[in-house]
């Protein structure tokens, strides 16, 4: 677990060092489950620079993301993963979304854990700047998509930023 937290520490890192961390008013995380990438420092920098931190929450078949004004407010939802208890929904137009994953390929293609949520909200919002986040060795090689499946704009791994190809 320990060179997990290494690992988080140094895709944090790199998320930090790309300009549209900077640029973003509204970046969109997740909270972390088992052993995803633990972006929570980075959400934490975010609001300390009054960038607005948001965070998924699954409402029936479709999941929105909502503003975190810290990240204490957080109960158990769907899915035993820990969901925001704001009502305020993150709403700004080509939001940067960090996109967990059980894997990925270098054309963005995503193994996701089955549910689609993540394909439907961005079929809902397709100006989002979508970013997977995965440990170098979550890249895969020949992930066939099914046709609903909408792939990420790049991968962000501890070793570095791979932009994808369409």
């Amino acid at each position: 677990m320990e060179q997990m937290g290494s690992l988080s520490a140094e895709i944090c890192r790199k998320l930090e060092e790309q300009p549209w961390f900077f640029q973003a008013e509204t970046i969109c995380f997740y909270y972390p489950l088992g052993t995803e990438t633990n972006l929570l420092p980075l959400a934490e920098k975010a609001l300390a620079l009054g960038k607005t931190a948001a965070f998924p929450r699954v409402e029936g078949k479709e999941m929105e993301f909502y503003k975190a004004a810290s990240l204490e407010e957080f109960q158990e939802g769907s899915f035993h993963v820990m969901e925001p208890v704001s009502e305020i929904p993150a709403a700004e137009p080509g939001r940067t979304v960090l996109v967990p994953g059980l894997g990925f390929d270098r054309r963005g293609n995503r193994m996701g854990y089955g549910g689609g949520y993540y394909d439907r909200y961005f079929a809902r919002y397709p100006e989002c700047f979508k970013i997977g986040i995965a440990y170098e060795v979550q890249l895969v090689e020949g992930l066939e998509p099914e046709p609903h499946d909408i792939s990420m704009d790049a991968v962000v791994t501890e070793r570095g930023v791979y932009f994808c190809r369409q």
